[in-house]
């Protein structure tokens, strides 16, 4: 290469790299979106909202959310890959669509891996088993001993084939040896209200859309499924008090791009995403709706993944769960 020719390369170089800068300083530039893979007034759509209306705020921006559901979040997490590239469009994902689903379904629309590019974890929250007022069970040993005593009659709700409620309680009923009937619904809500309507006699689901149902009286809860009791609920014993410590888990949520997201915008998220997450007036915000923030970074959203897979894996195996 001649030194003008030379010269004309390092030039052009200098101007991409600079046109990259300053395409990033003004990234976006228009309306942020973000896709919820489940029906609005459910745990992820809640949580959503919250962090929506901060990241609007942080980057100057609007953030509109859109509710896709089914599938315990397959379809969602179909479209959004297999979408036009967007580097205004982001997705919330469930612990479901990262590390049970490519077990559940025979043919997923959908890699985990090489389609959904981690921002970062948000937040967690326990699962929750609780059960209708009237049903005569205080903990989750009274319920496997009623379960025993009334076979073919205890029915639970959950949000979707698949969710982590829904192997729960298929563990659940290995371990006893009794047998349950499942009442699929679309999403976190609609298997609640099920559950308050009496068309079930419990239900293993997220605290967030539960809590208000638990403080009413309306429902009882008999365990969480966390490692430690929830700041929440002092009273209620973890599934491993009760002695089930193959049920302990808790469901989490993360943010992700598409995979012709750039690495730059990716990091500007993430950035953006740990400074909410670490402000001391969101995570009161999030505690108050039943929310632990989890700032960190995307490796560590991957991480997270991989340790939940050889547990789920194992559950979808014994419960025998199948999904199509």
């Amino acid at each position: 290469m001649s030194p003008a020719a030379f010269c004309r390369f390092v030039l052009f170089l200098a101007v991409a790299a600079c046109s990259s800068v300053a395409a990033q300083q003004s990234w976006p530039t228009h309306p942020i979106r973000i896709l919820v893979p489940y029906p609005p007034g459910g745990s992820t759509d809640i949580l959503t909202r919250l962090l929506g209306q901060k990241l609007g705020e942080a980057l100057g921006k609007p953030v509109i959310v859109e509710n896709r559901g089914g599938a315990n979040g397959s379809i969602a997490a179909t479209s959004f890959a297999k979408s036009v590239a967007d580097d205004h469009y982001f997705m919330v994902a469930s612990l479901p669509m990262l590390a049970i689903n490519q077990y559940l379904y025979a043919k997923l629309g959908y890699d985990p891996d090489a389609d959904l590019v981690p921002i970062g974890l948000i937040a967690q929250t326990p699962n929750v088993i609780v059960s209708s007022s009237s049903l005569p069970v205080h903990t989750l040993n009274e319920l496997a001993a009623y379960g025993k005593a009334h076979p073919h009659q205890l029915s639970y709700s959950s949000s979707s084939i698949g969710s982590a409620g829904h192997l729960l309680n298929e563990l659940f009923k290995t371990d006893v040896g009794i047998d349950l009937l499942h009442v699929p619904y679309r999403g976190n809500n609609p298997a609640m209200l099920a559950l308050v309507a009496g068309d079930v006699q419990f239900t293993t689901d997220n605290l967030p859309q539960l809590l208000p149902q638990i403080q009413a009286g309306k429902l009882r809860p008999l365990a969480v499924t966390t490692p430690q009791r929830w700041f929440q609920l002092p009273n209620v014993p973890t599934v491993a008090e009760e002695g089930y410590p193959n049920m302990t888990t808790a469901a989490w949520f993360g943010l992700v791009a598409q995979t012709k997201t750039s690495r730059e915008i990716v990091a500007r998220m993430n950035r953006e995403l740990v400074t909410i997450l670490r402000n001391p007036e969101f995570m009161a915000k999030l505690r108050e709706h039943s929310f632990e923030a989890l700032p960190g970074s995307p490796e560590d959203m991957s991480a997270a993944a991989r340790r939940e897979r050889g547990m789920w894996k194992k559950v979808i195996e014994i419960s025998g769960a199948k999904a199509e």
